[in-house]
Protein backbone atom coordinates (compact mmCIF):
# COMPACT_ATOMS: atom_id res chain seq x y z
CA UNK A 1 0.00 0.00 0.00
CA UNK A 2 3.11 2.17 1.03
CA UNK A 3 3.97 1.91 -2.90
CA UNK A 4 0.80 3.36 -4.09
CA UNK A 5 1.56 5.82 -2.52
CA UNK A 6 4.44 6.80 -3.11
CA UNK A 7 3.70 6.45 -6.95
CA UNK A 8 0.60 9.10 -6.42
CA UNK A 9 2.72 11.57 -4.63
CA UNK A 10 5.56 10.99 -7.85
CA UNK A 11 2.76 11.78 -10.07
CA UNK A 12 1.28 15.02 -8.45
CA UNK A 13 4.64 16.73 -7.89
CA UNK A 14 5.22 16.16 -11.97
CA UNK A 15 1.97 17.08 -12.98
CA UNK A 16 -0.04 20.33 -12.43
CA UNK A 17 -4.10 21.20 -11.99
CA UNK A 18 -5.64 21.32 -15.00
CA UNK A 19 -8.73 21.33 -16.62
CA UNK A 20 -8.68 17.63 -16.70
CA UNK A 21 -12.34 15.79 -16.59
CA UNK A 22 -14.41 15.56 -19.65
CA UNK A 23 -17.61 14.48 -17.91
CA UNK A 24 -19.93 16.96 -15.87
CA UNK A 25 -21.49 14.30 -13.34
CA UNK A 26 -20.99 10.55 -13.22
CA UNK A 27 -23.18 8.17 -11.15
CA UNK A 28 -22.18 4.66 -10.16
CA UNK A 29 -20.84 2.15 -7.63
CA UNK A 30 -17.69 2.14 -5.15
CA UNK A 31 -16.66 -1.06 -3.21
CA UNK A 32 -13.66 -2.57 -1.61
CA UNK A 33 -13.33 -5.67 0.23
CA UNK A 34 -15.42 -4.82 2.94
CA UNK A 35 -18.19 -2.44 1.30
CA UNK A 36 -20.56 -1.44 -1.02
CA UNK A 37 -21.64 2.03 -1.81
CA UNK A 38 -23.21 4.36 -3.80
CA UNK A 39 -21.04 7.28 -5.32
CA UNK A 40 -22.07 10.66 -7.51
CA UNK A 41 -19.62 12.88 -8.96
CA UNK A 42 -20.58 16.63 -9.80
CA UNK A 43 -18.09 18.83 -11.33
CA UNK A 44 -17.99 22.46 -10.02
CA UNK A 45 -15.37 24.36 -11.71
CA UNK A 46 -13.33 23.18 -14.20
CA UNK A 47 -10.48 21.80 -11.61
CA UNK A 48 -13.27 20.95 -9.13
CA UNK A 49 -15.71 18.27 -8.55
CA UNK A 50 -17.70 17.71 -5.59
CA UNK A 51 -18.04 13.71 -5.23
CA UNK A 52 -21.16 12.53 -2.51
CA UNK A 53 -20.48 8.98 -1.16
CA UNK A 54 -23.16 6.37 0.65
CA UNK A 55 -20.70 3.47 1.81
CA UNK A 56 -22.58 0.51 3.59
CA UNK A 57 -20.65 -1.59 5.67
CA UNK A 58 -21.03 -4.61 7.90
CA UNK A 59 -20.57 -2.23 11.07
CA UNK A 60 -21.51 0.72 9.98
CA UNK A 61 -23.32 3.36 7.04
CA UNK A 62 -21.98 6.56 6.17
CA UNK A 63 -22.29 9.60 3.64
CA UNK A 64 -19.51 11.84 2.83
CA UNK A 65 -19.08 14.75 0.77
CA UNK A 66 -15.29 14.99 -0.52
CA UNK A 67 -14.60 18.26 -2.84
CA UNK A 68 -11.81 16.95 -5.23
CA UNK A 69 -9.22 18.90 -7.34
CA UNK A 70 -8.37 17.15 -10.40
CA UNK A 71 -5.05 17.39 -12.68
CA UNK A 72 -4.59 15.31 -15.94
CA UNK A 73 -2.00 12.66 -16.19
CA UNK A 74 -1.80 11.55 -20.01
CA UNK A 75 -3.99 13.71 -21.75
CA UNK A 76 -7.54 14.54 -20.62
CA UNK A 77 -8.73 11.11 -20.18
CA UNK A 78 -6.49 9.78 -17.35
CA UNK A 79 -5.93 12.35 -13.92
CA UNK A 80 -5.40 11.89 -10.51
CA UNK A 81 -7.74 14.02 -8.02
CA UNK A 82 -7.26 14.75 -4.14
CA UNK A 83 -9.45 15.91 -1.47
CA UNK A 84 -10.91 16.42 1.37
CA UNK A 85 -14.26 16.57 3.04
CA UNK A 86 -17.06 15.84 5.71
CA UNK A 87 -18.48 12.27 6.95
CA UNK A 88 -21.12 11.32 9.00
CA UNK A 89 -22.70 7.90 9.74
CA UNK A 90 -24.14 5.20 12.25
CA UNK A 91 -22.20 2.55 13.84
CA UNK A 92 -22.76 -0.77 15.47
CA UNK A 93 -21.79 -0.49 18.89
CA UNK A 94 -23.79 -3.43 20.12
CA UNK A 95 -26.02 -6.03 18.86
CA UNK A 96 -29.56 -3.80 19.37
CA UNK A 97 -27.41 -0.34 18.89
CA UNK A 98 -26.38 1.86 16.08
CA UNK A 99 -24.70 4.99 17.60
CA UNK A 100 -24.22 8.30 15.39
CA UNK A 101 -21.01 9.27 14.58
CA UNK A 102 -19.48 12.12 12.31
CA UNK A 103 -15.90 12.92 11.10
CA UNK A 104 -13.23 14.45 8.39
CA UNK A 105 -11.27 12.28 5.86
CA UNK A 106 -8.83 12.96 2.90
CA UNK A 107 -9.15 11.50 -0.75
CA UNK A 108 -6.34 10.98 -3.21
CA UNK A 109 -6.81 9.28 -6.34
CA UNK A 110 -6.96 7.75 -9.77
CA UNK A 111 -9.18 7.90 -12.39
CA UNK A 112 -10.12 7.20 -16.33
CA UNK A 113 -12.73 8.21 -18.33
CA UNK A 114 -13.24 5.40 -21.33
CA UNK A 115 -13.01 7.34 -25.01
CA UNK A 116 -16.70 6.66 -26.72
CA UNK A 117 -17.98 4.40 -23.89
CA UNK A 118 -20.20 6.45 -20.98
CA UNK A 119 -17.75 4.57 -18.40
CA UNK A 120 -15.76 6.57 -15.85
CA UNK A 121 -13.79 4.39 -13.08
CA UNK A 122 -11.66 5.20 -10.23
CA UNK A 123 -9.87 3.91 -7.98
CA UNK A 124 -8.84 6.01 -4.64
CA UNK A 125 -7.36 5.51 -0.81
CA UNK A 126 -9.07 7.71 2.14
CA UNK A 127 -7.57 7.50 5.47
CA UNK A 128 -10.23 9.20 8.23
CA UNK A 129 -10.05 10.76 11.45
CA UNK A 130 -13.66 9.73 13.48
CA UNK A 131 -14.06 12.50 15.42
CA UNK A 132 -17.25 11.72 17.44
CA UNK A 133 -19.55 8.75 17.79
CA UNK A 134 -17.19 5.97 16.21
CA UNK A 135 -15.05 3.63 18.40
CA UNK A 136 -12.21 3.78 15.94
CA UNK A 137 -10.36 6.96 15.77
CA UNK A 138 -8.80 6.60 12.46
CA UNK A 139 -10.03 4.48 9.63
CA UNK A 140 -8.78 3.74 6.12
CA UNK A 141 -10.51 2.97 2.79
CA UNK A 142 -9.21 2.12 -0.67
CA UNK A 143 -11.80 1.47 -3.15
CA UNK A 144 -12.85 0.97 -6.70
CA UNK A 145 -15.51 2.67 -8.24
CA UNK A 146 -17.10 2.36 -11.47
CA UNK A 147 -20.13 5.01 -13.16
CA UNK A 148 -22.00 6.27 -15.68
CA UNK A 149 -21.31 9.30 -17.26
CA UNK A 150 -24.02 11.18 -17.79
CA UNK A 151 -22.58 13.03 -20.99
CA UNK A 152 -19.75 15.07 -21.91
CA UNK A 153 -19.58 18.62 -22.13
CA UNK A 154 -18.57 18.71 -25.76
CA UNK A 155 -21.23 16.12 -26.91
CA UNK A 156 -23.79 18.03 -24.83
CA UNK A 157 -23.03 21.32 -26.62
CA UNK A 158 -22.99 18.99 -29.71
CA UNK A 159 -26.33 17.62 -29.63
CA UNK A 160 -27.95 21.79 -28.66
CA UNK A 161 -26.24 22.96 -31.68
CA UNK A 162 -27.60 20.60 -33.91
CA UNK A 163 -31.33 20.94 -32.44
CA UNK A 164 -30.71 24.75 -32.06
CA UNK A 165 -30.03 24.21 -35.93
CA UNK A 166 -33.13 21.92 -36.63
CA UNK A 167 -35.31 24.45 -35.16
CA UNK A 168 -33.66 27.23 -37.54
CA UNK A 169 -34.54 25.10 -40.40
CA UNK A 170 -38.20 24.17 -39.30
CA UNK A 171 -38.90 27.35 -38.82
CA UNK A 172 -37.35 28.75 -42.22
CA UNK A 173 -39.30 25.91 -44.10
CA UNK A 174 -42.62 27.54 -42.41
Amino acid sequence: MHFRLLFLAFFLLMIGHAEAQVYRRSVGIRMDETSFGLSVVQRVLKPLTVEGIADFRKQDLSLALVPRIHGKILGRRLNYFIGAGAQAGLVKVSSQKLQPFWGVGGMIGLEYKFNLLPIHISYDFRPLVQLDGHPDLLGFQSAFAIRLVRKSEKKAWKEKLKKWKEDILDDEDD
